[in-house]
C-alpha cells in the first residue's frame, strides 16, 4: 500500500498552510497551534513519503520539487472535499436532483417501486429518470454513462461496469395453479420435457444458461416466443403453456394465486442473480450514491430471504 494512504488530512492541512504563509511560524499563528506541532507534522509527512518537502531557510521555507508535487495534489484533494461537502449539503437541504436508472421491466415493476417511493418521501426534490430495456442494453447504458445506475438479471461482464450488489434469484417453471406440476416442491428439467412452453427471447428475464438448456427440449414443445415478460405471464394465465423464468415481475400474480412458481433444482441450472450496476471508476452524484446504498441493502435482504425460502422448500 502506498505510504500516502497513511497521511492524515490534518497533516496535509498544516502542509498547505505552511506553503501559503511561507513559514511554519506564520502557519502556526494562522492555525492557532504551536510551531512545534506544525514542524512535527511536516517531519512526519517527509518521513512517510521518504522525501524532503521544504528547504528550510532563515526567513521561512521553500518547496522542493517533491513538495511542489504534493502541494498540487493536496489542492486537488481540497477541491474534491469541497465538492463532496457541497453535494452533501445539497442533499441535506433537499435541493433538486435527478437519478438516472436503467432497468429490466420486471425489476422496475416488482423490486424498485416501494424503495423509490420511500426515497422520494425522504428526499421529495430528487426525481428519477427510468429507462426500461433488456439486460444487455442495461449493461451498455451503464457502460456508456447514459444512466447512473442499472439493474439487470444475470448481466454480462463488461470492462467499464462494476457490480455494486446482487441477490440470488431462483429460476423455475411458472404455471396455472391447476397444472399437474403446480403442487411439486421443485422440478428438474426432465420433468418439463413434454410440456408446452412459452419462451422469453434470449437476454430477457431467465438465466442465460438455463435459456439454452430449455431451448434444446422446447424446440418440440414451444408454442410462443416473446420479448415481453408481461406477455409471458398473460399467456400462462390464459392456459396456453407454462414458462421458465424467475419470479421477478410476476409477484402480484403469485401473491393472488393466479400463477404458481415451482423452482428448478437441477445440476444443469445455475442460480440466477439480480445485480446493481454502475460505471467503473465513476464517482456517482450524491443522490445516486445514497440510492445505491438503499438498493444494495434491499438486494442483501432479498438474497437472504430467497435462500431461506429455497432451503425451507427443499426440506422434507
Amino acid at each position: 500500500m502506498s505510504s500516502f494512504m497513511h497521511v492524515h488530512l490534518s497533516a496535509l492541512r498544516y502542509f498547505r498552510e505552511t506553503v501559503r504563509c511561507g513559514s511554519m511560524r506564520q502557519a502556526a499563528e494562522s492555525l492557532r497551534v504551536a510551531p512545534s506541532a506544525i514542524n512535527r507534522q511536516i517531519l512526519k509527512l517527509e518521513d512517510q513519503l521518504q522525501c524532503r518537502l521544504f528547504e528550510r531557510m532563515a526567513d521561512g521555507v521553500r518547496l522542493t520539487g517533491a513538495g511542489e508535487v504534493l502541494y498540487r495534489h493536496a489542492r486537488e484533494i481540497d477541491q474534491l472535499l469541497d465538492r463532496a461537502l457541497s453535494e452533501l449539503d445539497d442533499l441535506r437541504g433537499l435541493r433538486r436532483g435527478r437519478v438516472g436508472l436503467a432497468s429490466e421491466d420486471g425489476i422496475i415493476r416488482d423490486v424498485l417501486p416501494p424503495l423509490l417511493a420511500a426515497f422520494h418521501q425522504e428526499f421529495p426534490r430528487v426525481s428519477f429518470g427510468i429507462d426500461v430495456m433488456t439486460g444487455p442494453a442495461v449493461v451498455q447504458a451503464v457502460a456508456e454513462g447514459q444512466c447512473d445506475l442499472g439493474l439487470a438479471m444475470h448481466p454480462q461482464r463488461h470492462p467499464d461496469v462494476t457490480v455494486l450488489g446482487e441477490a440470488a434469484v431462483p429460476i423455475g417453471a411458472v404455471m396455472r395453479p391447476e397444472h399437474p406440476l403446480a403442487t411439486r416442491a421443485a422440478l428438474r428439467l426432465s420433468d418439463l420435457a413434454t410440456e408446452p412452453v412459452v419462451m422469453l427471447k434470449h437476454g430477457i428475464g431467465a438465466q442465460p444458461d438455463a435459456h439454452g438448456l430449455v431451448r434444446r427440449w422446447a424446440q418440440r414443445t414451444e408454442v410462443a416466443e416473446t420479448n415481453s415478460p408481461g406477455a409471458v405471464a398473460a399467456l400462462v394465465r390464459a392456459g396456453l403453456a407454462l414458462a421458465m423464468r424467475s419470479p421477478i415481475g410476476i409477484r402480484a400474480e403469485l401473491a393472488t394465486g393466479e400463477l404458481v412458481f415451482v423452482p428448478l433444482v437441477d445440476p444443469q441450472v445455475k442460480a440466477g442473480r439480480l445485480a446493481l450496476l454502475a460505471r467503473r471508476e465513476r464517482a456517482l452524484p450524491v443522490a445516486a450514491a445514497v440510492l445505491a446504498e438503499r438498493v444494495k441493502a434491499l438486494l442483501a435482504e432479498t438474497d437472504r430471504e430467497t435462500r431461506a425460502a429455497m432451503d425451507a422448500r427443499m426440506r422434507p
